[in-house]
């Protein structure tokens, strides 16, 4: 794949462009709102990404009306396809911003008759695509130099042939797989999307892994989290990503407590009376599948429904009318409390690959963690359930452990999203990568 930087840092941003920024800002910061009011998957979202999406395109062609051609000879990573030869008729687009508008949804770029992202993939940061050799921190910037020039048995350069060589004695890279801020019984939901991670990852070019998915016995506490940093090569967090986490959702565990201590031997009737449910998912297990349903509801409602506040008292009632904390979005939660990019940064303890999987990662915590030190920052923009959201995580990570780079694997993982949920379902835009989309598991 052939990265084509274009330049929209701070110096070519004209007063006009500057005002349709602004607008394109104002446009993305209500859709929270507007999914609030009309649902997180509705239609009219995706009509509000186009509109952003819009003004963004209005100002790249502002600043350069040639920025698309991709005929003009201009700076940017090459990275080697599956294959290992260079994709000449894949090219991707690496916007380099200045730092006050790296939070701003560039992969919703729209020309008026279609979404950039259908036929390229696109990320953004505040430095071009290719990597800075040299940096001894920076090991797999190294990596990444040295596979353009690795040549395998009879002259094959595919990935399957070179990785051997490329990563050493080294058993490939780990990724940390973090279950957000929960109770013990509750993070069994959460472990869902490890499995779907771990089964993507499951099989690579050369018949084994790129990477293996590791996930601690004991919850991950703030204090652990700077220490198991130096030992893997990528975080995944996993958390909500409808609504921010709160710091003590007494009421929330409380009722999700009991629903997970009566599942066991449910009475089916009351249940699916309280909860909406009929029937079971085929191929998915009940409880679990139970479980999705009731955070969905959750999801929608903020909160347990009258006939669930019912079901809890029937099983035994108990003071869970606590008043809640402030929500924190802009922070991971973590079972002893909240987890800042700066605090791991400054120990140097940041891996260079991090995708939170939680409630608008990408504008809150994007250039906080790429700041820090992460190379590549992965994570939704906008508000959506747990279950496209385990979608779009499997699918990207099945496009990683078959050596695409981030950048490739959130394309790929958007367009898979758009095959299976529709294009007017927002899913499939709801993601973006900032930082290094050249980065891929192999030089990890």
């Amino acid at each position: 794949m052939r990265w084509i930087d274009i330049d929209l840092s701070e110096k070519r941003i004209t007063q006009e462009a500057a005002i349709l920024l602004s607008e394109a800002e104002r446009i993305a910061n209500g859709i929270p709102a507007l999914q609030e009011s009309e649902g997180l998957d509705a239609r009219s979202v995706i009509d509000e990404m186009r509109a952003a999406g819009r003004l963004l395109f209005q100002t790249v062609m502002i600043v350069d009306q040639e920025a698309f051609c991709d005929s003009v000879e201009r700076d940017g990573a090459t990275t080697p396809g599956e294959d290992g030869t260079p994709e000449p008729g894949n090219v991707g687009f690496h916007l380099v911003l200045g730092a006050h508008h790296l939070h701003l949804p560039w992969f919703w770029l729209h020309n008026g008759l279609e979404f950039l992202a259908t036929k390229h993939p696109l990320c953004w940061a505040e430095t071009g695509s290719s990597p800075v050799s040299g940096a001894p921190e920076r090991t797999w910037m190294e990596r990444f130099t040295r596979a353009s020039f690795v040549v395998g048995s009879d002259g094959d350069t595919s990935l399957a042939a070179i990785l051997n060589e490329l990563q050493g004695d080294a058993l490939g890279p780990e990724l940390l797989f973090v279950a957000g801020h929960t109770e013990e019984s509750i993070r069994r939901l959460i472990y869902r999307e490890a499995e779907a991670i771990e089964q993507a990852l499951a099989v690579g070019p050369n018949a084994a892994p790129l990477a293996r998915l590791k996930m601690p016995a004991e919850a991950v506490t703030p204090a652990a989290l700077p220490a198991l940093g130096w030992a893997y090569q990528a975080i995944h967090f996993a958390g909500p990503t409808s609504k921010p986490a709160r710091p003590a959702d007494v009421e929330g565990e409380y009722w999700m407590n009991r629903l997970l201590e009566e599942s066991a031997i449910p009475e089916d009737e009351d249940y699916e009376t309280a909860i909406g449910v009929e029937g079971e998912v085929l191929g998915v297990d009940p409880i679990t599948s139970l479980l999705d349903d009731v955070c969905e509801r959750f999801e929608v409602n903020g909160g347990p429904s009258e006939s669930l506040n019912r079901v809890g008292e029937h099983a035994g009632g108990g003071d869970h009318h606590q008043q809640r904390k402030e929500s924190s979005g802009t922070r991971w939660l973590l079972p002893d409390g909240p987890v800042d990019p700066e605090g791991i940064g400054r120990q140097g303890a940041i891996p260079p690959l991090v995708f939170s999987n939680s409630y608008r990662a990408l504008p809150e915590l994007g250039h906080r963690f790429t700041a820090a030190g992460a190379s590549a920052f992965v994570g939704p923009m906008v508000p959506l359930f747990s279950r496209p959201a385990r979608r779009f995580a499997g699918h990207c990570y099945a496009a990683l452990g078959n050596g695409c780079c981030v950048g490739a694997a959130v394309w790929k993982a958007a367009d898979a999203c758009r095959r299976e949920l529709g294009e007017e379902h927002p899913a499939w835009l709801s993601y973006g990568v900032q930082g290094y989309g050249a980065l891929a598991l192999q030089y990890l």
